[in-house]
């Protein structure tokens, strides 16, 4: 199946120009059923960047699986009736009776305390799972009653057949009336006027079923075809499908969206990209300014930086408020370069640090992000909309 991530970023165009990080992520926790699992700070869950990671025993045995581990072979047997789940440390191949499935992540030893992969293990004994970013919390949860799987997935099916065909109408009829997100019209028509991109839905989970009312799971993809420059996405998103009876059309009603990846295609940071001498002096100029005014703590100099008429221009002037009450940060670009340039419209990869001064507790950490920047009419480039790709700590 497919979906529309580009009807997505419509809802969640970043708003971090000017900030290269954020403040300490809170701790994962694990709710069963809306009862949080008793984990202490000694076995939290992990984070390895591709899978959330639990201690075996309290999953499996909260569960309802009988364990064993055996040492000689590193091997986890977990069993109910009917059904009998094999991994072992270090591999990232696991069974589920008897039938190989591959793991993204590989259990592992931390502190002689054994992880699993939470959604490997949540899934394989017929839960569903779904991560709460903004909680930082896995959510796993069985079904309560029945629903025709195939007539939700007949409903993605058009959905995405007619998101990938451009067709307007007939996208817009599978949204409730009565729903705020039928306001996202204009912009999705800016968008289909714009792009052209190949959608996927790489994963699609029901995670909760009531009376007329559906909550799905989706991990979807995105992948420009044509158009200005947009990195490829991966967003997790949670979709809430309702109908007015049994025998009515289910209609999109809400959707949130979870977490959002940024990738580069392959091959663009090594691609040549012809850029006039003075259009890269003002763009790495500009890019510049926007790193020093915040370092300053400058938000009139941060937004001078800023394209007026992006949907971050205001959202930044928040964040960055927030930041540089309870802050103070130094950001350092290490390197940048221009990778997309149109003549009107530029895209510059950047590898950027950033270390607290002096405020609350805060992560250190080294950026990748891409950002684009539009030229005005009156010759001025600003920027327009920062990309995170990736993040990772210093510890020095």
């Amino acid at each position: 199946m497919k979906i529309l991530p580009g009807f997505i970023a419509v809802l969640t165009l970043s708003s971090a120009i000017s900030l290269s990080a954020s403040a300490a992520e809170k701790p994962i926790s694990v709710q069963i059923d809306q009862q949080k699992l008793n984990l202490t700070t000694t076995n939290a869950p992990l984070n390895d960047g591709h899978s959330i990671l639990v201690p075996m025993r309290p999953i499996f045995e909260k569960l309802g699986l009988k364990l064993v581990f055996d040492a000689k072979t590193s091997t986890i047997t977990a069993t109910k009736e009917g059904l009998t789940i094999k991994l072992q440390i270090g591999s990232k191949n696991a069974s589920i009776n008897g039938i190989i499935k591959p793991l993204q992540t590989a259990p592992k030893m931390v502190n002689n305390v054994t992880y699993v992969p939470v959604r490997f293990v949540s899934e394989a004994t017929g839960n569903n799972v779904v991560w709460n970013a903004t909680t930082r919390t896995v959510e796993i949860t069985s079904l309560q009653s029945s629903v025709d799987t195939a007539e939700i997935a007949d409903f993605f099916k058009k959905y995405v057949s007619y998101s990938n065909e451009e067709n307007y109408d007939g996208f817009m009829s599978l949204i409730d009336s009565k729903s705020p997100l039928t306001q996202i019209g204009p912009q999705l028509k800016e968008q289909y006027a714009t792009y052209d991109l190949k959608n996927t839905v790489d994963q699609m989970n029901i995670i909760d079923v009531k009376t007329n009312e559906v909550t799905v799971h989706t991990i979807e993809s995105s992948e420009k075809v044509s158009g200005p420059f947009m990195p490829n996405s991966q967003s997790e998103n949670v979709y809430s499908l309702t109908r007015s009876s049994k025998d009515s059309a289910w209609k999109i009603s809400n959707v949130q969206v979870q977490a959002m990846k940024y990738s580069l295609p392959e091959g663009v940071l090594n691609a040549a990209v012809t850029v006039p001498q003075t259009d890269e002096a003002a763009i790495k100029a500009v890019f510049a300014a926007n790193i020093d005014f915040t370092n300053k703590e400058d938000l009139e100099g941060v937004q001078s930086t800023i394209d007026e008429s992006s949907p971050a221009y205001e959202q930044n002037k928040v964040m960055a408020g927030q930041v540089f009450q309870a802050y103070d940060l130094q950001t350092v670009i290490e390197s940048s370069k221009i990778i997309d340039y149109t003549g009107n419209e530029a895209a510059i990869y950047s590898v950027q640090t950033t270390k607290k001064l002096k405020g609350p507790q805060f992560q250190d950490n080294r950026t990748t992000m891409v950002t684009t920047l539009k030229k005005s009419a009156d010759g001025k480039w600003k920027l327009v909309q920062s990309y995170p790709l990736s993040a990772e700590a210093i510890t020095k």
